[in-house]
C-alpha cells in the first residue's frame, strides 16, 4: 500500500506560535504518511514539547531527534531525510498549512509520471492565517526536464515530495556552495530540485497544495522589491553573482563529467554537455566583470554577443541578458 511507503520529513527550530497547525493539517491528510520525522536544531522554546504532546495521539508514528549541534536549516533537512524510511519523502516547514489532499496529489502524479520530484503552488497567508496574496511557486510545464528544466530553478522546499532515490543518485555531502548563501551548502530544496533534473524529471501539479505563512520570522519569504533597491542590489553584487554561478556550474559539470556509472542515466551525456557549455558561458561573464574598467567590461560584452555566445538557450537568456548585463556592467562595482 503507498501508504507505507511516504515519510514527511520535518525541520524545526523555535517554531512554537505555528507548529500546531501544521501538525494538525498533517494529521488531517485523506493519504496519511506512514510516518514523520522531526529534527530539531536545539529550540529554545517549546516546540520540542508540542511536537511530542501531538505524538501521543497522531495516526502515524513520530520519531523525533534531537541535534547536539546547530545544523542551519538545509543540514538539518538532509538529515531528517536521510533518517525518513518511506520510499518517498516530502517536506515539511514548521509554520505552513497543508490542504488535506496534498500528499494523495503528489503521490499520484509521481506514480503516473514516474518522475524524481513532484511540486505545486502555493497561496499566501499572513500571520493570521488570513489570504494575503496570489498563488506562487509556478512552472509553465506539467513536466520539467530538459529544454524545460531552468539549470538555476528552484521550488518551495515545502512543496517538494522527493523519490528518496534522489538521496542515492548522488551523495548530497559533495553538493556545491549555494546560490544565495555564497558560505553554506546548496540548500535542500535546490540540490534535490537539481539531482531530479540532471537524471530524470520534475512533476508539477497546477493547484494550490498548501498554504505559505509570510511572517517576520520566515528563514525565506515573499519579498518585494523597487527598481532602485535591483539597481542598487547589481551595483553592489552583480560580479559576486556571475563568479559564484560560475563556480557552482564548473563543480557540477566536473561532478558529472567524473562519474563512472556502470549503467549511466540516459541524459547523463547531455547533462554533462549542457552544464560544461553552461560553465564556459558563465566563465566568459566573469572575465568581462573582472576588467576594472566599465568600457572594457561592455566591450567584452558586446564581442561576446557578435559571436553567438549570448545565443537563446538552455540556461543562457538570449538578448535579454546581454541587455541586462551591458547595464550591470556599466554601473556595477
Amino acid at each position: 500500500m503507498i501508504q507505507d511507503e511516504v515519510s514527511v520529513a520535518m525541520a524545526t527550530y523555535n517554531g512554537e506560535r505555528y507548529i500546531g497547525e501544521q501538525l494538525r493539517s498533517i494529521a488531517m491528510q485523506r493519504l496519511l504518511p506512514s510516518e514523520l520525522v522531526v529534527c530539531d536544531d536545539q529550540s529554545t522554546d517549546s516546540t520540542l514539547e508540542i511536537v511530542e504532546d501531538f505524538a501521543r495521539t497522531a495516526p502515524f508514528p513520530v520519531r523525533v531527534y534531537r541535534n547536539a549541534e546547530r545544523l542551519r536549516f538545509s543540514e538539518n533537512f538532509m538529515k531528517a531525510a536521510r533518517l525518513c524510511r518511506g520510499r518517498y519523502i516530502a517536506f515539511s516547514d514548521q509554520d505552513d498549512v497543508w490542504h488535506p489532499h496534498k500528499i494523495e496529489r503528489s503521490i499520484v502524479e509521481l506514480e503516473r509520471t514516474g518522475a524524481l520530484m513532484c511540486t505545486h503552488p502555493v497561496d499566501l497567508i499572513d500571520q493570521r492565517g488570513e489570504r494575503v496574496g496570489m498563488t506562487i511557486n509556478h512552472s509553465r510545464h506539467p513536466l520539467l526536464s530538459g529544454d524545460t528544466f531552468n539549470p538555476w530553478g528552484v521550488f518551495l522546499g515545502f512543496t517538494c515530495t522527493i523519490d528518496r532515490r534522489l538521496l542515492e543518485m548522488v551523495d548530497p555531502g559533495t553538493r556545491p556552495n549555494d546560490l544565495l548563501e555564497y558560505d553554506q551548502r546548496m540548500a535542500h530544496d535546490r540540490w534535490f530540485y537539481l539531482v531530479a533534473g540532471l537524471f530524470g524529471s520534475l512533476c508539477y501539479v497546477d493547484t494550490p497544495l498548501a498554504l505559505y505563512r509570510q511572517h517576520d520570522g520566515n528563514v525565506f519569504g515573499r519579498t518585494r522589491s523597487t527598481m532602485v533597491q535591483r539597481i542598487a542590489k547589481a551595483t553592489r553584487k552583480y560580479p559576486t553573482y556571475i563568479s559564484h554561478r560560475q563556480r557552482i556550474a564548473a563543480s557540477i559539470a566536473r561532478m558529472l563529467a567524473e562519474r563512472r556509472d556502470p549503467d549511466p542515466a540516459p541524459g547523463l551525456a547531455a547533462a554533462t554537455r549542457r552544464w560544461t557549455e553552461l560553465a564556459t558561458f558563465y566563465a566568459m561573464r566573469h572575465a568581462a566583470f573582472s576588467r576594472p574598467k566599465r568600457l572594457a567590461r561592455l566591450m567584452r560584452l558586446v564581442s561576446a554577443y557578435r559571436h553567438q555566445a549570448y545565443r537563446p538557450g538552455w540556461g543562457r537568456g538570449g538578448r535579454a541578458l546581454f541587455m541586462q548585463d551591458a547595464i550591470a556592467a556599466l554601473i556595477a562595482r
